[in-house]
């Protein structure tokens, strides 16, 4: 006899398959089986059994991607609501599992009572060991922050990411030696400032800013997109690049570079928003053709040309 022909369409052939392959533990084979049919044939039952194969495998966030999308039947179902809850468990999603296992509790119809104790005991199992992991994987964060000059820039941002969930007074136990350390790159001292901004850190602290210690409170700095100058630049570009308005984002990004050098003294740097911008529009044009006359009428213009020039150096050396 020949090879046996395959029905890929025969959804009942494979679920007996799938079926089969649970029974002897093989649920690797049983999910491909019961993904040929979902891509058919979705419906409540099946998408349990699809479910049932990921939580199985271990696999427990994409159990809980599937169920979701039959999540009021499963809340409504005195049999398929245990996986679901679980599954909730697993995925640390410990208030909505509380929630669904007190809503229980209380039902008059109340059943299967060892069945919730028993998942309320793996809720509470599940929490302490997650309490667990996220205490060692702070831990971990707060060590690596305070030896962040032994990492490539790479893995610093990867730690300032990593440093939103640590506690305040871990954070400002560190905050003193990370920013002002010599070799830590200026925007990384930037990115562990607006953490501190946004947990609202009253407390001080020396900042190391182009040769200068000055003081910073978190509590009272904007985070650099917060900033409302940012805005204003916008507006400002757009008003005086109508007749040029291809050059609008280069000369955007420019000084967008250059606020995040200036952070977080950005403001109380560019008084004169108007003719900062000038600078820029000057330098980006062709000279000879520019209609703008930039020359300082002031001292504040001729402080904020120092600073424009001072930026360009460093912008040219990197």
């Amino acid at each position: 006899m020949g090879d046996k022909i395959e029905f890929p369409f025969n959804n009942q052939m494979y679920l007996a398959k799938a079926t089969a392959c649970i029974e002897n533990n093989d649920f690797e084979q049983a999910l491909m089986y019961i993904k040929k049919i979902y891509a058919t044939e979705k419906n409540y039952a099946i998408n349990y059994f699809y479910a049932f194969i990921l939580f199985s495998l271990e696999r427990y966030e994409e159990a809980l991607e599937v169920a979701d999308e039959y999540k009021e039947l499963y809340l409504k179902s005195n049999e398929y609501i245990l996986m679901y809850t679980l599954l909730l468990i697993k995925n640390h999603q410990f208030l909505e599992a509380e929630s669904i296992i007190q809503k229980k509790k209380k039902d008059p119809l109340f059943s299967k009572k060892q069945e919730w104790q028993n998942i309320q005991q793996e809720l509470r199992k599940e929490r302490v060991s997650f309490q667990k992991e996220l205490d060692l994987k702070r831990k971990e964060t707060k060590n690596k922050l305070m030896q962040m000059d032994r990492y490539s820039l790479m893995e610093q941002v990867q730690l300032i990411e990593e440093a939103h969930s640590l506690e305040l007074k871990d954070l400002q136990e560190v905050a003193n030696q990370l920013l002002n350390h010599p070799y830590i790159p200026g925007q990384i001292q930037r990115g562990f400032l607006e953490v501190l901004i946004e947990k609202g850190d009253e407390q001080q602290y020396p900042f190391s800013w182009f040769n200068q210690m000055k003081k910073v409170c978190p509590k009272d700095l904007n985070t650099f997109n917060d900033l409302p100058v940012l805005q204003e630049i916008d507006w400002l570009l757009e008003e005086k690049l109508q007749k040029d308005p291809s050059l609008f984002q280069m000369i955007r990004t420019e000084i967008i570079n250059d606020f995040l050098m200036l952070y977080p003294f950005v403001e109380e740097t560019i008084t004169d928003t108007s003719y900062w911008v000038d600078l820029y529009i000057a330098y980006f044009k062709d000279l000879n053709s520019s209609d703008l006359d930039n020359s300082p009428t002031n001292p504040e213009q001729e402080r904020l040309q120092q600073w424009f020039q001072q930026l360009n150096q460093i912008a040219q050396r990197k």
